[in-house]
């Protein structure tokens, strides 16, 4: 997989064998630096979610980015041949069909993929009503905003220690992988306060764009055993979880639409977060029917004012 860079008298390839998230923009941070005047300093993002398959996501840039010449509004997952346009800068992705079967099949010795079994949480964090948004917004306002708030997103959840987030359509994916099966209180409690950041951050989104509401979200979390598998050489790999564990975050911010609250906790989740009796009011359990489940399954249910009320008796 590689990136075909076409630029005044010759052309570049930029290698996207290696590792799982390159940076694309004029900051010398970067992974990709381009001497592009239209290109933001921190532009854009291609990242691999899974073996196989890579997306863009464009991190709020001033001029925007396309691919095969239409706006890019929320990650996009790229095909063979595509056109990516960042800045004044064109690029076409190349993925050999061939090359990576003949990779799976005989992995190098570069690229290994890894499992093993880790404890993990997982927090999905979903923007509510993103469909009518999109009909409101020209699109260049709504891929500065959506992308502003991916980036600033991936900042926080990093910040407070995740192992690693993925973009996945309108949400985020954030991953703590614990380092034992008893994880502390204080371990567990990073995860709600990279939840409340990211609301306040959402939060601001109108006050920088012209927007026609402030943006509302709700979110999942989940611990539990999961298969990780890395999806990158071996000095820079790119882990990802596998399995129901996952599924269940998703599903679990989902339980919340219509339900009057804003966040979920999975029974293990609330459990390793050690919430004395006292603290129990800022949470409501409840069975939750989660799609793929026979049975309905036990949940801590609270709003986000709740949810804050709570960390600062943490505090």
């Amino acid at each position: 997989m590689y990136l075909n860079v076409a630029i005044p008298q010759q052309s570049q390839e930029l290698d996207l064998s290696s590792g799982g998230y390159w940076t694309i923009g004029r900051g010398s941070d970067n992974s990709f630096v381009f001497d592009d005047n239209a290109m933001s300093r921190r532009h854009a993002v291609i990242q691999q979610m899974q073996a196989g398959a890579y997306y863009f996501i464009d991190l709020g840039s001033r001029n925007g980015s396309s691919i095969n010449g239409r706006r890019v509004t929320i990650p996009l997952q790229l095909r063979d041949g595509d056109s990516l346009l960042c800045g004044q800068t064109e690029m076409v992705f190349h993925s050999s069909a061939v090359e990576q079967s003949s990779s799976r099949a005989q992995p190098s010795r570069e690229t290994l993929i890894l499992y093993s079994r880790r404890l993990i949480t997982v927090l999905v964090v979903d923007i509510r009503d993103f469909t009518p948004l999109t009909r409101q917004l020209d699109e260049s306002i709504l891929a500065q905003a959506i992308g502003t708030w991916f980036r600033e997103t991936g900042t926080i959840v990093r910040r407070l220690g995740c192992s690693g987030d993925k973009y996945i359509g309108d949400a985020v994916m954030a991953v703590w992988t614990h380092q034992t099966m008893n994880p502390e209180p204080q371990e567990m409690r990073r995860v709600l306060e990279a939840l409340v950041a990211i609301r306040t951050l959402t939060g601001t989104l109108h006050q920088q764009f012209p927007l026609p509401a402030p943006v509302r979200i709700g979110a999942g979390i989940n611990t539990g055993m999961s298969m990780m598998g890395n999806t990158g050489a071996q000095d820079n790999p790119e882990f990802s979880p596998l399995g129901d564990n996952v599924n269940a975050a998703f599903r679990l911010e989902t339980a919340t639409k219509g339900s009057g609250l804003d966040v979920a906790l999975g029974s293990v989740t609330f459990e390793y977060l050690g919430v004395t009796a006292a603290a129990h009011g800022y949470f409501e359990k409840r069975a939750v029917a989660l799609k793929g489940y026979e049975d309905a399954v036990d949940a801590w249910l609270t709003t986000f004012q709740n949810l804050e009320a709570y960390l600062k008796t943490c505090d």
